[in-house]
């Protein structure tokens, strides 16, 4: 769970984390170059935390925590935000497919049956099918909602990634979504979206993504990722 200036949200996540019981084995927190207090709060939470100096992005928070789980013999990961959008007590939905031998890769989908986004903003409301679209003309699959966070998958798949998912192109928002679309593309990963809630302020700002930059830099992997031509290794017998 990579944290950035959420003083105003982490206590309540914290809090809904613990309260919702064990439903992994380790919650691994990323102070991403937090200045507002959130830092402290990460280092006294009594979970495991990266400590970083200075925010280098959402997806160098990633690239350090995929290292320390490789590093740590860990067999699956996941991914939260630390704004209290998303419901840690949903956190089996995103798990139980892939322990279970289900899938490969699982997101969230605040749009299946069952999923629901409380004031969801209109901006968000109307882009994520047009980014839904997106990825399906670079990569084949029709998603529901493309641009979820929640998400948990087999660390083996990092394992024989045939491409260098530590590129610095992708520290910002590119690492999640360039890996996400390398799994679309190959026909031997399974894949699987799950009803989660998405929730929202209802007024005030929702969102740490800047408009235009950021927004080209979630749409790029997707491009890259369907014509750079590099996959994943093949793997042995499980």
């Amino acid at each position: 769970m990579p944290v950035y200036n959420q003083l105003r949200e982490l206590p309540g996540v914290l809090a809904e984390l613990r309260a919702s019981g064990p439903a992994c084995d380790t919650v691994l927190l990323v102070n991403n170059g937090s200045t507002d207090g959130s830092e402290a709060l990460v280092r006294a939470s009594g979970y495991p935390y990266l400590d970083l100096p200075r925010n280098q992005g959402v997806g160098y928070s990633y690239m350090l925590a995929l290292d320390w789980a490789l590093e740590h013999g860990f067999d699956v990961f996941g991914t939260m935000a630390s704004n209290g959008k998303m419901l840690p007590a949903e956190m089996p939905r995103l798990l139980g497919p892939v322990l279970r031998g289900e899938a490969d890769y699982v997101t969230g989908s605040r749009f299946l049956p069952g999923g629901d986004a409380p004031h969801l903003p209109g901006f968000r409301r109307r882009s994520i099918p047009l980014v839904n679209l997106f990825a399906w003309l670079c990569t084949g699959a029709r998603l529901t909602d493309a641009t979820c966070g929640y998400r948990a998958y087999r660390l083996e798949i990092v394992r024989r990634a045939g491409f260098d998912w530590h590129a610095p192109w992708l520290r910002t928002y590119g690492l999640e979504y360039y890996l996400y679309a390398k799994v679309l593309l190959d026909r031997r990963l399974r894949w699987l979206e799950v009803p989660v809630t998405m929730r929202y302020p209802p007024s005030g700002p929702y969102s740490k993504i800047r408009a235009g930059r950021d927004w080209y830099a979630m749409l790029k992997p997707w491009l890259i990722a369907r014509l750079d031509g590099r996959g994943f290794r093949p793997e042995g017998p499980r």
